[in-house]
């Protein structure tokens, strides 16, 4: 059956007059494909009232309730865009996750996707209906409710392309694409026609805020085509597939905060210390320990490559991690591991670090230098290409107090106060303004 599914995100259904011009390009697309699938996501700023709700009786990630709480968002949504494309005469209904169903396992807060049954979908379809599913949300094995990370409607859109065998899963936002940096940082970022899925990937995994990694990992394994386009101006977008941008470098992808954190263990492996952690939790943290020539504390360090070396978590998706890893002895014959995680993801990593029976103590510590990482994007890394990059920064006395490559990228840790400096020379000498 030819199909196509469309996803719109929060700021695309944020009122009721935007979801009414969803309507619009949904009746477009109607009139080229008899079949469509819609997944929405929670009207903007909804769910995070709810992360508030919830946080107010003491619920984070990893309890059932809330997730129960947090996906409530998409329920609305879904049933005003049903009502919205029937005012119109389009026969549409909605449905929650345990409809369609979308089964996961029970990992709250960033649950894996097990199976999509696209039997009712299909059927609804057939006969001229339009299903309007809740992105975001799945439902476990035992009949729980689950979500599937923060940006998780990405995954639920990709996930039923792939059960319906979609010709192509459109994802509408308030971006007409994937960009070669974050605009808001370097005004002169340009738009990609396209990008390959193990770029995107990489993008996603280090700050790029357009895809949810996880919905680019199944893209790319289901092989589903994914275009980026925009709920509010006319443009092309951006196509991800096996086809890359066909450039030597494709964008810089950020994070501005990295928080470190210090966890203290009697006996902890990196194997262990790695399996207590899901990878959409601390995803791609950079994990580096103290050691003779290297300091994690970001100051005055002589800048050295950290060859990139990967371990599964309980996801599956690999997190990068420093293979010559060597833990301190504390005092008390304990280890210490020190640890740089997105600062937007501390709360998370610390809350399964302490349920840890392996962990003693964790605690977020104060870094005497903010430092952020930037990621250079490149089909064809190496570590001739990382060294050029550092050297071309310290020809321009700008700072890098770490580096590692893995084989799409190179992360470059640097002074936050550099950001926007650092951001601009790498995006001209990689010739991403051309």
């Amino acid at each position: 059956m030819s199909c196509i599914v469309q996803k719109f995100g929060g700021t695309s259904v944020a009122t009721l007059d935007r979801i009414k011009n969803i309507v619009h390009i949904v009746s477009k697309t109607k009139e080229r494909h008899k079949n469509i699938v819609v997944v929405v996501s929670a009207m903007a700023g909804v769910t995070n009232k709810f992360v508030q709700y919830a946080s107010g009786m003491n619920a984070y990630e990893g309890n059932p309730e809330y997730d129960s709480v947090v996906s409530s968002g998409e329920l609305v949504t879904a049933g005003l865009m049903a009502m919205a494309l029937g005012n119109v005469g389009l026969n549409a209904r909605s449905y929650a996750s345990w409809q369609v169903p979308i089964l996961t396992d029970s990992n709250f807060g960033h649950a894996v996707i097990q199976n999509v049954d696209p039997s009712n979908l299909l059927a609804d379809m057939e006969n001229g209906i339009i299903p309007v599913v809740c992105g975001f949300q799945g439902i476990s094995t035992n009949k729980r409710v689950t979500t599937l990370g923060r940006g998780g409607s990405d995954l639920t859109a990709v996930a039923i392309a792939s059960a319906v065998n979609a010709e192509m899963c459109e994802i509408y936002s308030d971006v007409d694409g994937v960009y070669t940096t974050d605009p808001n940082l370097y005004a002169e970022a340009k738009r990609l026609d396209n990008i390959g899925y193990y770029e995107m990937l990489e993008m996603s995994a280090h700050g790029a805020k357009v895809m949810q990694e996880q919905s680019v990992a199944y893209a790319l394994k289901k092989n589903v085509k994914i275009k980026v386009v925009s709920s509010f101006s006319e443009s092309d977008g951006t196509i991800i597939s096996e086809k890359s941008s066909g450039k030597k470098f494709c964008g810089l992808a950020v994070i501005p905060t990295l928080s470190q954190i210090k966890v203290i263990a009697p006996s902890v492996t990196l194997d262990s210390l790695m399996a207590l952690l899901p990878a959409e939790t601390c995803a791609r943290a950079i994990f580096n320990v103290e050691t003779e020539s290297t300091r994690v504390n970001g100051s005055s360090i002589t800048p050295g490559m950290i060859p990139g070396h990967t371990y599964s978590c309980r996801n599956n998706l690999n997190v990068e991690v420093d293979p010559r890893i060597r833990f301190r002895r504390a005092e008390n014959g304990s280890n210490v591991t020190l640890v740089l995680v997105d600062k937007k993801k501390v709360h998370a990593v610390l809350n399964f670090l302490k349920q840890s029976a392996f962990v003693v103590r964790a605690k977020q510590e104060i870094m005497p230098k903010p430092v952020s990482k930037v990621t250079v994007v490149s089909a064809n890394n190496s570590e001739d290409i990382a060294k050029d990059l550092v050297r071309e920064l310290e020809r321009h006395k700008l700072e890098t107090v770490r580096y590692f490559v893995n084989t799409y990228g190179t992360n470059l840790i640097i002074p936050s106060d550099k950001l926007v400096e650092t951001v601009a020379l790498l995006h001209r000498y990689c010739e991403l303004d051309k």
